[in-house]
């Protein structure tokens, strides 16, 4: 395993613990689109990919956007913004033909790749945290007519607390190594303010709760998420 070389990135102590968390899930693996992996649709929700071109905002260690590939024909870019998520995703699948990773912003790479993408996803990643007035319309942008923007985000706050009806910012603390945390802003929002925001550019096709139940190793309040497929118009 590579160093993490960017001691300033605030996601490095996030990149080992999901590496640590994905030790028994391989490639061959599929995905949901729930907060724990467990429930929900899978990658039926993208439609077909094989020799579509498949960005994964927020890819993480890259192991959703490398079975998309590797399984299912895409020619996927795994897009990160934290140096240590793509060192270790890079590291993870090298020679992965079709795969390629990228470190960049979600918001700057997509206003630079205008019409390129057949698919754009995002779990958990870049759309929980940028500015949806402002990438919402460069993932349009980004697509190809017709083409399709899923992803997975949080329904309610970690006290349980239901998702905002406004546009507000959660900040969220992110462990670092050293024990200390930083606070990161982190979008909660309810299924009728993604619908207003996403009505401009996309017709929305499905939206749904997903709420988790008998986790083998239950956390102290399970949290539910919402997946939404949207076509760009």
């Amino acid at each position: 395993m590579p160093p993490l070389s960017q001691p300033a990135d605030v996601w490095a102590a996030s990149a080992r613990q999901q590496l640590r968390a994905e030790i028994a899930h391989s490639i061959d693996d599929p995905f949901h689109w729930d907060l724990y992996n467990r429930i929900g649709p899978g990658c039926e929700l993208l439609g077909p990919v094989h020799g579509r071109d498949v960005v994964d905002l927020g890819c993480g260690t890259g192991r959703t956007i490398a079975h998309l590939t590797h399984h299912h024909g895409a020619r996927g870019t795994g897009l990160d913004s934290s140096p240590a998520m793509t060192e270790l995703a890079a590291a993870r699948f090298a020679g992965l033909q079709g795969l390629s990773v990228v470190t960049a912003d979600a918001v700057d790479h997509l206003a630079q790749h205008r019409g390129v993408y057949d698919v754009v996803l995002s779990r958990f990643g870049a759309v929980c945290f940028a500015d949806p007035l402002l990438l919402l319309p460069l993932v349009a942008t980004a697509l190809r007519p017709g083409g399709l923007f899923v992803f997975s985000t949080m329904a309610q706050h970690g006290d349980g607390t239901p998702a905002s009806a406004y546009l507000s910012i959660a900040p969220t603390p992110l462990p670092q190594h050293d024990g200390s945390s930083v606070t990161v802003p982190r979008r909660i929002l309810s299924r009728s303010l993604w619908e207003r925001m996403l009505a401009r550019d996309f017709v929305v096709q499905h939206v749904q709760r997903l709420v988790p139940r008998d986790l083998p190793e239950p956390p102290e309040r399970p949290l539910a998420s919402w997946v939404i497929r949207a076509m760009r118009r």
